[in-house]
Order: structure tokens, then sequence, then C-alpha cells
């Protein structure tokens, strides 16, 4: 085994809890959200979710897991509570803007630890574009975060367009990562009365749901000809490509005919398409995601705190693949996609 020079992991979530509960109270008020007493959601908290401190936490307590782990760059996005999907959009703004400041406020604390992800005022797209374009520009990001859905819609819908012009205008990455999924689509998919109201929502969510809806949301991108509008666009999808990677084929064989596009499903999702583990650490999967789109194509991360392995680097520096492919997954890839220095 050989020693990687770094470890750069870019799926690594924080909250600021000023913020978080604004939006709770927002989406009680205007959107009938989840009330904090609600019985299934606190059991579900209590299974998936991390402690409070961990997730708050933006300096030393992270770096002890980072050092632990063998991890010397985390790039930080909002996790839950985001105000990404507020619908008063001045509200968006400000909570959004206020995040972001608060992030960069943080990693110019810990320089050579951090570095972040934007979270964007999606119900207003042209804002979200100024942001993304402030958050680079003057912050120092090295991207954004879109999480699921915004207020039943797809990120495919023309409305968004703007965000995708930005971030190729920029030459930066989106990261399209899962979100809660609407409660008519849980109930249909998830919920039934042969097991218990908590396995139908972690089915519904980090159990399956969130991962198939997110992977729906890549398809439904490429499907839209996004890539033939904007060739140049980058696309980020964690947890193995969230099941699009394995059915590539089958996309290929059956949806390409049905769509007027430039070329097949698969070409776009291997030249626009970076893909992540996630924490999902399995040499089977990274093995097949190698064989399918390349070494180029994947980038480290682990999904902190919500997954706390310890053992990051040394899943990566004993996998069964080339020392090459161990440095260009480890942090080449994220360098150069994301200009790290």
């Amino acid at each position: 085994m050989v020693p990687l020079k770094k470890i750069i992991t870019i799926e690594e979530h924080f909250i600021l809890k000023s913020i978080s509960q604004r939006v709770a109270a927002f989406n009680i008020k205007e959107n009938g959200g989840i009330a904090p007493n609600d019985p299934v959601q606190k059991e579900l908290m209590s299974i998936g979710l991390p402690t409070n401190d961990d997730i708050e936490d933006i300096g030393e307590r992270r770096i002890i897991f980072m050092n632990e782990s063998g991890i010397d760059v985390q790039v930080l996005s909002y996790g839950p509570g985001s105000p990404q999907n507020i619908t008063d959009k001045a509200l968006a703004v400000e909570l959004c803007q206020e995040a972001n400041n608060e992030l960069a406020s943080s990693i110019k604390r810990h320089p050579t630890r951090f570095a972040g992800f934007a979270v964007l005022p999606v119900a207003d797209p042209a804002a979200a574009a100024e942001e993304l374009d402030r958050a680079v520009k003057e912050l120092g990001f090295k991207g954004a975060m879109l999480s699921g859905t915004f207020n039943g819609c797809f990120f495919d819908e023309p409305e968004f367009l703007p965000v995708f012009a930005k971030a190729l205008e920029l030459d930066v990455p989106l990261y399209m990562h899962p979100g809660v999924i609407p409660k008519n689509i849980a109930a249909h998919y998830y919920e039934s009365n042969n097991w218990p109201a908590v396995a139908g929502g972690m089915f519904a969510s980090a159990g399956y749901g969130w991962h198939l809806d997110a992977g729906i949301a890549i398809i439904r991108l490429i499907a839209s000809g996004i890539f033939d509008q904007l060739p140049g666009l980058k696309l980020i999808s964690g947890h193995w490509g969230e099941l699009v990677a394995f059915f590539l084929d089958r996309l290929d064989d059956q949806l390409s005919k049905t769509l007027k596009l430039d070329r097949k499903i698969s070409d776009y999702y291997k030249s626009n398409i970076y893909v992540t583990p996630s924490g999902l650490f399995s040499n089977a999967q990274l093995k097949y995601v190698i064989d399918e789109l390349g070494a180029d194509k994947i980038i480290y991360s682990g999904d902190y705190p919500f997954l706390t392995y310890k053992n990051t680097r040394q899943f990566l520096e004993t996998a069964p693949i080339s020392q090459e492919a161990k440095e260009k997954i480890g942090y080449k890839n994220a360098e150069k996609l994301l200009r790290l220095e």
C-alpha cells in the first residue's frame, strides 16, 4: 500500500442553527411542514441524523474527525433545514446569503482544511444565479449544491436555466444532492401497513427513496437537452451516481430512442457528470463505476456527519485499483474540477 499525498472529500455537510430554525418555522407556517414533535420524524431523526454538535461545528470538532479519518480537506455544503427551498423570494435570498457568508467566515479561519459550495435561493432563479456569481467571485466558493426539487418541480424546468448557465459561465460544478420527496410520492411508493411508519420514513429517504429521486433528477436534466444547450456544464452526483451509473445501457437502449438529443444518454453522462461515493465505501461499486465511467469522473466524499467512518483514507488506499486511480479519486480530480490549491 502506497500512502496517498492527500484526501479531499466533497459531500460534507453543516447547518447553522439560527437559519435552520427560521426555515423550519417558515415551512410549518406556510407549507404544512413536519412539526418538531411529530413522533415518526423524531424517531427517524434519532436513527439517521448526527448530533447537533457534529453538524453545527465548522471548526475543531470537525477537524478532529478529519485528522482521525485521514481527510485533509472537506468541501462543505448546507445540510438539513436548508434555505434553498424557502418559497418567499426575499427571505430565501436573505437566508442563503447569510448562510454563505457564515460558511465563508469559517473557511477563512481554516483555509487549508475547508472549501465551500454555495446554497442558492432557487425561488428566484435570477437571484440564485446572482448569488452563485457572488459566492464564487467574492467568497471563493467552488460551486453550489442543489438539493431535491423545488416546490414540486425538478430543476430541468426552463425557469431554472439561468442557474445552470451561470455555473457554466463561471466554470464551476453544481452538486445535485437528494432532498425530501413530496408526501404523496412517499405515501404511494414507500408506506405500507406491513411495516412500521418509521420504516416507511426511512424507505422514502436515506434508505432508498432520496437516491432514486436524485437519480431521476439527473436523467431528467439530460433528457431536457440541457447539455445540448450548455455542453460544458458540469454536474456532480453522489452515492455512486444515485443508481443511474448502473443503468446507462438500459437508458441508451430504451429511453434514448424516444428523445430528440444529439447524443446518447450515456454519452452526456460520461462527459458531463462526476460521481462520488458519499461514504458508501464498497469495492464492488467502486470497481464497477471505474469500469463504466473511468477514474477521471470519480471524486471522493464521505457524507459527514451523517456517516462518520474512520476508514475514509484507509478504504481508498487499500482498494483493489491502480495507484493512479487512487490518486485521481482521492484528490487530483477534485483539485482540477474545483481548482483547489
